[in-house]
């Protein structure tokens, strides 16, 4: 075999035919300027070395490395087509039929490397070879690392990746996992469907910026809905809200491509209200943003008051920002079952006002503390209102200027001894309508809430009061979308029984305990991952257990929930109900050990 002419180069090689051999092939050589690159040259060989058990006809077979003319060259097939940046370039935005062709190839090669533990952490369209026939094939593995963070060097902890296409969670390499390939999937069908990726920026760290902070921009109104649906879910900011799994991803493109409308489930958070204090999707009937911890807001009927005092002095007009902020804040708990919000939005009341009355104790010091990060002052009051030295100012103040308006509209009176009794009451009338009216806005909690079995209400307790222990974001958001499918599962008429519930409640639980368990391994591990140590590499083999079967909880869940979507009938989610008992077991093993 030898060395042909060059057909491609990149920021470190340049990849050539290899003429001569039994087949054709192509061949990877690095720059001589890269060859002193140590990470350069680490990658070069890790490539043979993470793919050598992928056989997929969607990636690209590497044959490993041989000396050929003088140069270590990475084998590999040859692909007599261009590249998907070229096909973009050329032709987006390209018709729905051949992105979904393209997308189901690009996700089975994706489902087929994760299966054997390989992350490819930069999946872009320049990495993905067109054939003759139009098959998709993955391509450069050079960044890639397994799976299990415990048997990877360091460079598993390097960031690394093409801004365009990397997942929010890229920047924290103890995040990354299959979800982030498929977060960069919803980014190239993004461009094939527009021209362009979803997020540009001058500079690499404003395009990182927008991966994790601004909503993609919507995709032409003449994709079909389903497609359009579907790189929504990809393009998720949480890993737990995208699909959980490529296999899962290449169903639905399947069922879209044997011309099937796919109604995906809705994971925006627009149907429901959300947290006044994170801005994030509230779950219906948990009494808690598990997202943020939010202060527990429970309804609690008692004879507590909460008192808004400030900020500002007594008689002012509460800062007009702030009351629209209270207004949100109080629609986004629905747990509370206040009423009455829509006075709120139209009226500003003076300091201090009774925001709410017929409360709990404990539930109005979580409305105080709940206000206080708002920026909002608040006390609670049991027993009456203008026992609060505030409210009685402000009553005084009131009467006062009652007693002023009497003085001079009716002298006559006045002077007769009557005006003392418009005066003094007149103007307690008026605090007490004053406060009335302030607190008019919100009246007594409503009796009705959201209907959710015994078993999954006690399990959502259990994690509401578990959560506060765990630190890290990510950790809440796996348990968070847990729960929102557990609660969509229950809500399914098809699959109501005891049994289904029980296994529902389990996930939840077994979910919390988990993430409390990485959220600690994580804070042990640290910061500091650039060289792996043996017992640094303990932490993470645990911490790959929980990981892994914590993920495949979810996917169960996904696939379940996915299922029930397309065949609206019990017999239709019991094999994979046996499933997902099985990963909880899993699961719960992990939790033995």
């Amino acid at each position: 075999m030898r060395i042909g002419v060059t057909v491609g180069n990149g920021a470190v090689g340049r990849v050539v035919r290899i003429v001569g051999g039994p087949r054709e092939l192509a061949g990877k050589i690095l720059h001589p300027s890269h060859r002193s690159d140590r990470g350069a040259v680490a990658r070069f060989a890790q490539e043979a070395r993470v793919t050598a058990a992928l056989r997929h006809r969607n990636i690209v077979e590497i044959l490993g490395h041989q000396t050929i003319d003088g140069e270590s060259v990475l084998l590999m097939e040859f692909v007599d087509g261009p590249t998907l940046a070229q096909i973009i370039a050329r032709r987006a935005p390209l018709p729905d039929r051949e992105v979904l062709e393209l997308l189901r190839g690009i996700a089975a090669g994706l489902a087929h490397a994760h299966a054997q533990g390989v992350i490819h952490r930069d999946l872009k369209p320049a990495n993905v070879l067109i054939d003759r026939d139009g098959t998709p094939k993955i391509a450069d593995f050079g960044m890639a690392r397994g799976a299990s963070l415990g048997d990877d060097d360091g460079d598993a902890f390097t960031v690394l990746g093409t801004p365009d296409y990397m997942a929010p969670e890229c920047l924290d390499p103890l995040a990354v996992d299959g979800r982030s390939d498929l977060y960069a999937l919803g980014c190239i069908a993004h461009e094939l469907l527009t021209g362009s990726p979803p997020f540009s920026g001058a500079t690499p760290h404003s395009i990182l910026r927008a991966h994790r902070e601004d909503e993609p921009p919507p995709l032409p109104a003449a994709v079909r809905g389903d497609l359009s649906a579907l790189v929504g879910a990809l393009l998720a900011k949480s890993p737990g809200r995208r699909p959980q799994a490529a296999t899962a991803v290449m169903g639905t493109l399947d069922r879209m491509l044997a011309d099937e409308q796919v109604a995906l489930a809705v994971r925006d958070g627009t149907h429901r209200a959300n947290c006044a204090v994170c801005s994030r999707a509230l779950l219906p009937g948990v009494a808690a943003c598990l997202l943020c911890g939010q202060s527990l807001l429970r309804r609690e009927a008692g004879h507590a008051k909460v008192v808004v005092t400030g900020p500002g002095e007594i008689g002012d007009k509460l800062d007009n920002n702030l009351r629209l902020r209270l207004h949100d804040f109080l629609a986004a708990e629905p747990e509370l079952g206040l009423r009455g919000t829509k006075a709120m939005r139209k009226r500003i009341p003076r300091l201090p006002f009774v925001l709410a009355t017929g409360i709990g104790r404990a539930q109005a010091d979580a409305m105080v503390v709940a206000l206080a990060k708002l920026g909002i002052t608040a006390e609670v009051v049991e027993g009456w209102a203008y026992g609060l030295p505030a409210m009685r100012s402000k009553a005084l103040r009131l009467s006062g200027r009652m007693g002023v308006i009497a003085a001079t509209s009716a002298p006559a009176l006045f002077n007769s001894g009557a005006g003392i009794f418009v005066w003094l009451v007149g103007g307690i009338g008026l605090a007490v309508g004053a406060a009335v009216v302030s607190a008019s806005s919100v009246t007594r909690p409503a009796e009705d809430r959201p209907t959710i079995p015994p078993a999954i209400r006690a399990a959502l307790s259990r994690t509401v009061s578990a959560l506060p222990a765990v630190t890290t974001g990510r950790h809440r958001e796996t348990v968070h979308a847990v729960a929102e499918r557990a609660l969509a599962l229950a809500a399914r008429p098809e699959l109501a029984g005891d049994d289904v519930y029980t296994e529902l409640a389990r996930a939840i639980d077994a979910a919390t305990v988990a993430a409390g368990s990485l959220d600690g391994l994580d804070r042990r591990l640290g910061a500091g991952l650039g060289g792996v140590t043996e017992d640094a590499r303990d932490l993470l083999r645990a911490r790959d257990l929980w990981a892994q079967r914590l993920q495949r909880v979810l996917a169960e869940l996904e696939v379940l929930e996915l299922r029930l979507v397309q065949a609206r009938a019990r017999p239709a989610a019991s094999e994979e109900l046996t499933d997902l008992r099985a990963q909880i077991e899993a699961l719960e093993e992990v939790q033995r050990r």
